[in-house]
């Protein structure tokens, strides 16, 4: 019995130090919020609410996302001026998010609050010096 609650206690460190490995971010939400153009969901996870941050660390509240292709899930977020927009496509993941200031388009690397959190998406602009390097494509596979 003893070996038999000893294997189990292992099993479960084992499972609880697997979980918290997945849940590594190159960085926090709290980061997210003070980079200029990033965007963080708050709210719901099925609100799709989302803030960015402006180029002087203010945090903006965007208008709730509208699917605007039923096949694709292809949502945008916009300020109430209209001068910023967030966008991006959704089938189960979030892709290619981007956010439109102006003219200048910004693609964005995006987690969530993982496994342990509330799911919830935060974003900073692909160029952060926090998003881990990237693979680059292969030329040869399409």
């Amino acid at each position: 019995m003893r070996r038999k609650t000893k294997l189990g206690f292992a099993l479960l460190a084992l499972l609880t130090l697997t979980a918290a490995g997945c849940d590594e971010r190159s960085f926090t939400r709290d980061y997210a919020r003070s980079v200029p153009n990033s965007v963080i969901q708050v709210g719901e996870k099925r609100d799709r609410t989302w803030e960015y941050v402006d180029r002087d660390g203010v945090s903006r509240e965007l208008n709730t996302c509208e699917d605007l292709s039923p096949w694709n899930g292809a949502y945008s977020c916009k300020s109430t001026d209209g001068t910023v927009e967030l966008t991006f496509s959704s089938t189960k993941r979030m892709r290619n998010p981007t956010l439109h200031v102006g003219d200048e388009q910004v693609p964005l690397y995006c987690t969530n609050n993982g496994f342990w959190g509330d799911g919830l998406r935060f974003c900073v602009p692909a160029s952060d010096p926090a998003v881990p390097p990237q693979p680059v494509p292969r030329r040869d596979q399409r």
